[in-house]
């Protein structure tokens, strides 16, 4: 893991950041930020005031794509090959998708593999706007190497942790949008994103930001909306329930986002769902997470949890999204690399030195046996073609005898030009009906002619055996040397002998 992480995450309502050093047991949170997002400056303006507090040079930095820009779906595949999936998702998701698929950045986390069949949830991203949110880091000073989705990374954290349930949904409620995760058997298995009436809470994330009292002075619109999103988020529930075919369900709900900084909302929540709720704090949750002193007044969890989640993410390979790839893939890395590639420079010298010494040592062994083995290859060509007195290369010399041979014996003996022995097997096999009982343990072609040994059932079977070659005009004479039964008694063994005709 490299020294530092910054974990940059953008809600609609706020951008917040958390730096991590990795320690040899677990991470130390050294710096943390939030700042609200003003209609006037925008996410820019934010970023460049986050940058203002904590020192990002050096560090890696893993960040998201905003809320409201991504769009779900639940999918099943015949494969079980990620690459295959991968390859073949833009023309699953072509006709679900309202604009042309060329456009949308897509990528997945598969969610079960049964047999041959992946259940997974694919999420797409406009091309455009990727290339636009990315114009927003050159203020903060380190590119993001990872683009995940919101609340995603927080979840898998969470579920990470030994007192996690393991069946749960998580709530992350902003001023326009309520985030939705399900999770059963420990994997998230439904992303939603449902508009929200909360208005009030983009006041309560500023003052939270700004380390001022945050709180509703007046609940009762706000509990209005909280009750409209419940119903939403019960259909969605039933919804994903009846096309799944599952009978799970989730057993606690935790929020976060400003709406968990809003007392009431737990309440009313809990209350209409009829489950139990929480406040979610991943840092509390996690055992291996140390927070400075002086940052202890500063991290609020509702504002700053998604992004420790993202500092603790364990870089591109981690379950999760990324739409850092193809043409947003990062192209430079090699300052940052620059440290292990002088490391692995020195192993590689080393290894090259070592291999070096092996091949000295293999050579020397390898020349003795090559020059045993050119003995004995000369000692078994002399015994082979004793008439080859001068031997200079006995292994091209052997081909060359070799091949003298198989032309002088191209043809079987006894076997007319005209005639080879794949036609002798083909006339004999056309001449004896298909539907005789008969095995052949013995066929014997010379000068002579042809003689068949062999095994069938009845002696008049024998006899339409010999009628049946008769016919040939390759061969005359066609006699049954011997036709007896055999130790069963169910059996008659007989011999046929042909004379070829010259």
């Amino acid at each position: 893991m490299p020294r530092t992480i910054i974990g940059l995450d953008i809600s609609e309502d706020t951008v917040a950041a958390v730096q991590v050093k990795s320690l040899m047991q677990g991470y130390q949170i050294i710096g943390c930020s939030a700042v609200p997002i003003t209609e006037a400056g925008g996410i820019s303006v934010a970023l460049r005031a986050v940058c203002e507090e904590i020192d990002s040079k050096g560090s890696v930095c893993n960040s998201v794509v905003e809320d409201g820009h991504v769009s779900f779906r639940n999918l099943s595949m015949p494969f079980t090959d990620l690459r295959k999936i991968r390859q073949t998702l833009g023309f699953e998701l072509e006709t679900l998708m309202a604009s042309p698929v060329e456009g949308q950045l897509i990528d997945f986390i598969d969610v079960e593999r049964t047999g041959s069949q992946t259940s997974l949830i694919a999420a797409s991203v406009n091309r455009a706007y990727i290339g636009a949110h990315l114009s927003n880091f050159d203020s903060f000073g380190a590119e993001p190497e990872v683009f995940d989705i919101r609340n995603v990374s927080l979840v898998n954290q969470m579920l990470m942790q030994q007192n996690s349930p393991a069946n749960g949904m998580l709530l992350c409620l902003g001023s326009r949008t309520c985030a939705m995760l399900l999770f059963l058997d420990k994997k998230i298995v439904l992303i939603r994103h449902l508009p929200f009436n909360g208005k009030d809470l983009a006041d309560v994330a500023s003052l939270a930001a700004k380390k001022e009292k945050a709180g509703l002075s007046d609940t009762s619109q706000y509990g209005v909306g909280l009750v409209a999103l419940c119903r939403s988020i019960n259909l969605t529930l039933r919804g994903f329930q009846v096309e799944t075919a599952t009978k799970l369900q989730p057993g606690k709900i935790f929020i976060t986002g400003p709406g968990a900084l809003v007392p009431a909302t737990a309440e009313i929540i809990g209350k209409e769902l009829k489950l139990p709720v929480s406040n979610l704090n991943l840092r509390d949750d996690t055992d291996n997470i140390q927070l400075s002193q002086h940052l202890i007044r500063l991290y609020n969890p509702a504002l700053m949890d998604n992004g420790l989640a993202l500092a603790l993410r364990e870089g591109k390979k981690a379950k999760g999204f990324n739409f850092r790839r193809e043409e947003f893939q990062v192209k430079t890395q090699f300052v940052k690399i620059r440290k292990e590639l002088i490391h692995g420079a020195i192993y590689l010298g080393i290894i090259f030195v070592l291999l070096a010494v092996n091949f000295g040592v293999d050579y020397r062994d390898l020349k003795k046996r090559n020059a045993s083995l050119d003995g004995q290859i000369k000692g078994i060509f002399s015994q082979t073609f004793p008439e080859v007195t001068r031997v200079v290369d006995p292994i091209h010399q052997m081909k060359t005898e070799i091949s003298a041979l198989k032309n002088a014996s191209g043809v079987a003996p006894g076997i007319n030009m005209d005639s080879t022995s794949l036609e002798i097997l083909n006339d004999i096999s056309s001449r004896i009906p298909g539907d005789l009982n008969i095995q052949v343990d013995r066929m014997v072609v010379d000068q002579e002619g042809v003689q068949i040994r062999g095994t069938t059932d009845t002696f008049n079977t024998v006899d339409s055996i010999k009628k049946g070659l008769e016919s040939s005009e390759m061969y005359h004479d066609v006699i049954i040397a011997s036709a007896n039964l055999d130790q069963s008694g169910k059996g008659v063994r007989f011999e046929i002998k042909m004379q070829r005709v010259e």
